[in-house]
């Protein structure tokens, strides 16, 4: 009884209930100008300059706006299974070139792994945050209720400082998931989910939630970094190959699946497929993300450009 009190007092305060600061609405992405197109830069050899690659790929959006980045900080575990502190300090670098100077980092850990203060220090998104952004630990962050209206979602708990920001890019890495097939920008929005509905996201229909999760908090520019991937495993740990690739884009559906293309043709390398369709849409999390519409209403595929 006492180990077992013991255990709740020093657990995350996040852990113990959720504390609401509100209700909030779905938050909508800006007017995008490049909806049908997916920007990809060969990476087999690094890139001479990350920062130049970043600097290539951000849209012209007003210097003044509030941009928030929102991150791979699952566990603490290296790169792929968490952000890349390299390629995120070279983004935030670009950022300040361009002189966007209210930029904060965010994310939330997993329940296993809070505080995410804890995991950001760990991985060395802490020291490559510092001096160039704000890091916005969400679990210490208000929270408010935001309604989804979907079919195994009715209303999701998020951060409320979604609401608060003008631009939202999603750094996403590529990997496989035990549980999901697949983790790429969609999958990276369960990090706005408060941990204690994260138990009950996980337990049924997970591909479908993720899905509309994509709906509640809408990025206005996807990056995956595929540098390097997880070929099989993941999300924290897997087996590690060289993809190559770093895609982006505005419309988050056609981004996910021109990775779920470049994850596939990996895997058929390698001889592990694990049950992976050829036909991105045979893959229940961006079948039904198509079908509620994330991205575009009117799905009508998407061109591929190299950057």
């Amino acid at each position: 009884m006492f180990r077992r009190l013991f255990r709740y007092v020093i657990r995350p305060s996040v852990l113990r209930r959720i504390v609401l600061a509100g209700r909030g609405e779905m938050r909508i992405a800006g007017k995008r100008l490049t909806d049908e197109q997916v920007f990809f830069r060969d990476c087999k050899n690094e890139p001479a300059s990350l920062k130049g690659l970043c600097q290539s790929l951000l849209p012209a959006w007003d210097i003044n706006e509030r941009i928030l980045i929102k991150i791979n900080l699952n566990t603490a575990d290296a790169y792929p299974a968490s952000t890349d502190p390299a390629f995120l300090t070279a983004l935030l670098d670009a950022l300040q070139d361009k002189g966007y100077r209210n930029v904060s980092v965010g994310d939330c850990s997993s329940i296993g792994a809070l505080p995410t203060k804890k995991v950001a220090a760990h991985t060395g998104i802490e020291e490559a945050v510092r001096g160039k952004a704000r890091l916005i630990c969400f679990d210490k962050r208000p929270w408010v209720r935001v309604p989804i209206g979907g079919k195994y979602l009715s209303s999701a708990v998020v951060p409320k400082m979604v609401s608060e920001v003008d631009r939202i890019i999603h750094l996403a890495n590529m990997k496989t998931h035990s549980l999901a097939d697949f983790s790429f920008g969609m999958k990276l929005g369960v990090g706005y989910m408060h941990p204690l509905e994260r138990r009950e996201l996980h337990r049924e229909y997970l591909r479908e939630k993720v899905a509309e999760l994509a709906l509640a908090v809408q990025p206005d520019l996807t990056i995956i970094d595929g540098r390097k991937a997880f070929i099989c495993g993941g999300p924290a740990t897997g087996v590690v190959e060289k993809a190559g690739v770093v895609l982006w884009g505005e419309n988050p559906l056609a981004v996910d699946v021109e990775a779920y293309r470049r994850l596939y043709a990996l895997k058929r390398e390698f001889d592990c497929l694990e049950g992976f369709s050829e036909d991105p849409f045979e893959m229940r999390q961006l079948q039904y993300a198509r079908q509620i519409g994330v991205g575009n209403k009117d799905w009508q595929g998407y061109r591929i450009v190299e950057a």
